[in-house]
């Protein structure tokens, strides 16, 4: 395809186009979606990208390749820009603005299906029932919020299965972080009385929550009852931390999220502070690369879009940047969240503070992550010459993790220019290979990736290997059988099994490659390599717990895989089936008294 030919196939399809509202792809002749856009009027919008001169690098790049222009007709142009970032977020258009963080973000979550609901943090998607209250930056942020409600409101957090089998509280009871409800400690009434106000706490009703527990601190005291009066203290101690902010107090009734766009040359990041009723939860950044022809304008609307596909949008989106279509996009995000959702950017007071201090960290943080991916990058050319290759744009680090050959896995990692790559982390349940054999087992895990990795035509531009010339060996092997053949190099520890005196090893030599010790480019794969032994003792020690469960159940005379699965499906879990009462064994279909008195009595003995 050329610019002309591309060029003339959209001045055919202009002919027929609408002059309504819609979305169009564009196409490339192998049927691979090239761009999605959306537009108040087709033809005008279409007609622009015929204008081949005026267009801006890249999209005179989009143009060369385009073979077909599919357009869909919406009733509005808030359809329009939902249907736009549905169809981005499926089809992960080359030439479009893509936000490459794809994350879901915690919540706290208060069940609604039980006598003493539970408080507990949450991620995926919202099906349990119950209410949910974020969402929050990161873990650590949730986790912070979730210490205090336990402080606070002494919430039990542990699952229904361990809370049914419990008859004495645990831990957290002593460290007052639960009323222990499991062992009768409280009542269904007071119990609930405390989920109130917890609830109550996380809409903003924090004055009214303070108050009362002041009162009965100061009723205590009177009486003197001063370890209850003391209890009460670090309760509203705990409280008072949770409202304090660094930019002074907010509206508790507060719903926004506070969104910054910094841009340098081709990088920009967009920085984004929550705030859900007056509480802050944290903040997030995102990057963006190859931007250099757009606007702030167009890059906060590619971002809204695409961030709140999935992510319920709050009641205000504050930005340092205006928008051209902020009417239709207010009423797209309006209709998807059924409740009014406004976007401004000319706030004063807290508000404005919150802001600055927005754009102050999207600036900062872009400088660090283009200070990390330069050097990530100069590492990266730094080992494609010393393998005299072109360049790396993907590496595969391969590692596996096992016990005298038992619950053996296969791990994978990417890393590329911008770091390591989450989205290509891979588990390998390692099954056929001979307990002990790690040859077996590399290629075991090797054979499965290059066959998918061909059939998939997703390939990395080097694998690197954790372990010696053996290792090495087993990977060429499946590569001439399977005909695929990939740089690869073998990292060896050193000879007293120390960093900094690694071997390395590539095909077609059996002399080792041997770097200083202070390398930078040794340390990068040390860490690397290191990258990927935390990922396999990780997915290893997951696979062993539950190996481990399951081989103790097995010990108890009387239960074999049918009898197994009826307790785990009953319990939820093989550790709840060992912690149950008689009377709950004895409860369950399908197993008697007497199966019922050899599984309490092994999980007692």
């Amino acid at each position: 395809m050329t610019a002309q030919s591309g060029v003339q196939i959209l001045k055919k399809k202009v002919a027929l186009l609408p002059g309504r509202p819609g979305v169009y792809r564009m196409l490339s002749a192998a049927g691979k979606v090239l761009y999605v856009g959306k537009a108040k009027n087709l033809k005008k919008r279409v007609i622009s990208y015929t204008k081949y001169d005026k267009l801006p690098v890249r999209l005179q790049r989009m143009v060369a390749e385009v073979a077909d222009l599919v357009v869909v007709e919406t009733a509005s142009e808030a359809e329009a820009f939902l249907l736009e970032n549905e169809l981005i977020k499926k089809y992960r258009p080359y030439y479009n603005i893509l936000l490459k963080d794809d994350k879901s973000f915690p919540y706290i979550f208060i069940s609604g299906h039980h006598d003493f609901p539970r408080v507990t943090k949450y991620r995926g998607s919202r099906v349990e029932k119950g209410e949910y209250w974020g969402p929050y930056a990161s873990f650590p942020a949730v986790n912070e919020a979730l210490q205090t409600l336990q402080k606070v409101f002494l919430l039990r957090t542990c699952t229904d299965h361990v809370f049914a089998c419990r008859t004495r509280p645990c831990l957290l009871y002593q460290i007052k972080r639960c009323s222990g409800p499991c062992a009768g400690l409280i009542s269904q009434k007071d119990y609930a009385a405390s989920v109130k106000q917890a609830k109550d706490f996380m809409n903003g009703k924090n004055t009214e929550i303070q108050k009362r527990l002041l009162q009965q601190m100061q009723k205590h005291s009177a009486a003197l009852e001063f370890e209850q009066a003391m209890a009460l203290r670090d309760r509203v101690a705990a409280l008072n931390q949770m409202q304090s902010y660094a930019d002074g107090t907010l509206d508790k009734s507060i719903d926004a999220d506070f969104i910054a766009v910094y841009q340098a040359g081709a990088d920009a990041a967009v920085q984004v502070f929550f705030f859900r009723r007056g509480q802050n939860g944290g903040t997030h950044a995102v990057f963006l690369t190859d931007v250099a022809d757009e606007t702030p304008q167009t890059l906060l609307e590619s971002f809204i879009g695409q961030f709140y596909q999935d992510l319920p949008a709050p009641h205000e989106i504050i930005s340092n940047t205006d928008l051209s279509d902020k009417e239709g996009i207010e009423k797209a995000l309006t209709n998807k969240n059924q409740h009014v959702v406004k976007l401004i950017n000319r706030v004063l007071g807290a508000r404005r503070k919150i802001l600055e201090r927005a754009e102050v960290n999207a600036k900062e943080s872009l400088v660090r992550h283009l200070t990390e991916t330069g050097l990530q990058k100069n590492m990266l050319k730094e080992l494609a010459g010393l393998l005299k290759l072109q360049e790396l744009n993907k590496v595969e680090v391969y590692d596996n993790s096992h016990i005298q050959g038992t619950s053996a896995v296969g791990a994978l990692i990417s890393a590329g220019p911008n770091g390591f790559m989450k989205n290509g982390y891979r588990r390998f349940n390692i099954e056929r290979a001979k307990a002990g054999d790690d040859f077996a087992m590399m290629r075991e895990v090797m054979t499965r990736r290059l066959r998918r990795g061909k059939a998939e035509d997703n390939l990395p531009d080097l694998m690197l290997i954790d372990g010696g010339l053996g290792q090495l060996s087993s990977v060429i092997q499946v590569m001439d059988a399977l005909d695929i053949h990939v740089p690869v190099m073998a990292v060896a520890k050193g000879p007293e099994r120390d960093a900094g005196n690694e071997k390395l090893f590539v095909p077609g030599s059996k002399e080792p490659i041997l770097l200083e010790h202070n390398s930078a480019l040794l340390h990068f794969i040390q860490r690397l390599r290191d990258e990927a032994h935390r990922f396999a003792v990780g997915s290893h020690r997951i696979k062993r717990r539950k190996n481990t469960q399951r081989a103790t159940l097995d010990e108890i005379e009387g239960i074999g895989p049918h009898r197994r699965k009826i307790l785990i499906q009953h319990f939820g879990s093989p550790r709840a089936v060992l912690e149950a009462s008689l009377p709950e064994l004895m409860q369950v279909e399908g197993i008697n008294e007497n199966i019922a008195k050899k599984i309490y009595t092994f999980s007692h003995k």
